[in-house]
């Protein structure tokens, strides 16, 4: 017998000697006894989407998901080059959810929640198998303390809209996943949420493009406060946002720069749905949004010369939708959103950062119809997506401008399970 085989054999043996001194009898029962309490449940659904767009847009995955029709962009000869339309098939929005349950810790009760689908982390990423969320929940009698990967609380989940398109309502809804942790206070039909949030596949707009690290170098996270009110038919919510970026570490000359970009966010909605109905609305007027996937950025109001040290001025936009909902096996649905953009807090100097500067508004009509049997489901939505587009002044206020229009036609299958 070789000296490696003896090493391993005693490798072995002590292991074995340490595993059986681990857990005493009493301990392993309570063990199984945790084990047996843990419950996990896998859910989800099999999409397929199909659609045709009237012309070019602005848009993710292939376009599947919509956020605007492109500008007018004229050849030699006038002929706008974005007027074409397009089709597509895909069905990498198919998505698998991990719910988790088990034995109380801390006096509160467990749970957690993971949840990916194929539509990858960025376009390049088309088909790639990505996190949507993923986080733990402690649940005591007064709150709950939530630690993970979720909605932004300006996602709002008492009052989303009903579309068929993927975008859920973007521009005018905001759409995003944070790192975040969140804590919750209840009180009778009265919930207070307090949450801290980082950013990670959507980013805040900057010098070097769209990157987390402009939160993440001002050293404090977008901080939120959310008040809810629930009964058995009506949620209704208020919130304000706060967030600090640092767009630049270092100037063009290559000097040190703290300077950092402060800006707020305010938001109401409200959700009714007596017997078949399903009535909803929402308003936010917020500032340096774009990573929500909605209106909005920033703009450089000073330059030094010198030293190239850059001063920041906010853009200020008003984003709002409506959302009506009847039926059950079959649902007939109208959305309409509406985004107005207000300039800048102060006159612009340079370069802007963002989405949708150089629109002075933009509206969305959307009229829908599913059909639902058992586990499948059919729908179909007309999705009408205007913009127009113009010129910012200095002060960011967009002048002569145009509407350019987009029609979506989308139909798309489920199948949950």
């Amino acid at each position: 017998m070789n000296k490696e085989l003896l090493l391993l054999l005693a490798i072995l043996f002590s292991f074995t000697i340490g595993r059986g001194a681990e857990t005493s009898p009493a301990e392993d029962k309570e063990k199984d006894k945790n084990e047996k309490a843990l419950n996990f449940k896998i859910s989800g659904f099999v999409k397929t989407d199909y659609w045709y767009d009237s012309r070019k847009v602005i848009a993710a995955r292939e376009d599947l998901f919509l956020l605007l029709p492109a500008n007018i962009l004229p050849d030699a000869r006038g002929v706008d080059l974005n007027g074409d339309p397009s089709f597509n098939f895909s069905a990498i929005t198919s998505r698998i959810t991990g719910r988790i349950s088990g034995p109380d810790a801390f006096n509160a009760k467990t749970s957690g929640l993971i949840e990916a689908d194929f539509s990858g982390v960025t376009n390049s990423d088309i088909n790639g198998f990505r996190l949507r969320h993923a986080y733990v929940k402690l649940e005591w009698e007064r709150f709950d303390l939530m630690l993970g990967q979720y909605w932004h609380p300006m996602f709002a989940t008492g009052a989303v809209p009903t579309v068929v398109s993927l975008n859920t309502g973007a521009p005018f809804q905001p759409f995003i996943r944070n790192p975040l942790v969140s804590l919750t206070f209840k009180s009778g039909n009265l919930q207070t949420l307090f949450a801290a949030i980082a950013q990670r596949d959507n980013a805040s707009d900057g010098p070097l493009g769209t990157s987390p690290e402009y939160l993440r170098n001002s050293t404090i996270p977008n901080l939120h406060l959310q008040f809810i009110y629930t009964n058995n038919s009506t949620t209704a919510g208020l919130a304000a946002d706060y967030k600090v970026i640092r767009p630049r570490m270092v100037t063009e000359t290559f000097l040190k720069t703290d300077q950092t970009l402060s800006t707020h966010a305010f938001m109401g909605y409200i959700r009714h749905n007596p017997d078949r109905w399903d009535l909803k609305a929402k308003a936010i007027w917020g500032q340096n949004m774009s990573e929500h996937l909605i209106m909005g950025g920033y703009a450089e109001s000073s330059i030094d010369p010198e030293t190239g040290f850059v001063t920041y001025t906010p853009l200020n936009h008003l984003m709002t939708w409506g959302n009506i909902v009847y039926g059950e096996n079959i649902q007939i649905g109208l959305f309409g959103g509406y985004a107005h953009n207000f300039g800048a807090s102060d006159e612009v100097a340079g370069s802007y950062y963002g989405r949708g500067h150089n629109i002075a508004y933009l509206y969305r009509i959307a009229p829908s119809v599913s059909f639902i049997s058992g586990r499948v489901q059919f729908s179909t939505e007309l999705e009408y997506t205007s913009a127009a587009y113009g010129n910012p002044d200095s002060n960011g206020i967009v002048r002569n401008h145009q509407e350019v229009a987009n029609t979506r036609l989308i139909f798309t299958a489920f199948y949950f399970f």
